[in-house]
């Protein structure tokens, strides 16, 4: 590898590290004006409105497999009874 790789390469690392400081500097100034407060606010709204609404799904999925698990032991409980009682005629 040449020394003209390593400088190269050595560049391209410098560039992108003061590429994200303007960018981040940017998007600071950005989320300071007035158009980035709003934008903020209206954002953490929507996350909210989101999480509310996944949380609701959620402890409705949850409801419903808990439910569907009642039904199938209460289920398996009544077969297995049928069959014990199938099983306790045939021997007698």
């Amino acid at each position: 590898m040449s020394s003209n790789d390593h400088s190269s390469g050595a560049s391209k690392i410098l560039l992108a590290f003061f590429g994200g400081i303007a960018a981040g500097i940017a998007a600071g100034f950005y989320l300071n004006s007035e158009h980035g407060r709003h934008f903020r606010q209206d954002t953490m709204e929507k996350l909210s409105s989101f999480e509310s609404k996944i949380e609701d799904k959620v402890k409705s999925a949850f409801k419903n497999a808990k439910e569907t698990a009642k039904q199938t032991a209460a289920s398996v409980e009544d077969k297995a009874q049928k069959f014990q009682k199938e099983a306790d005629r045939t021997n007698v």
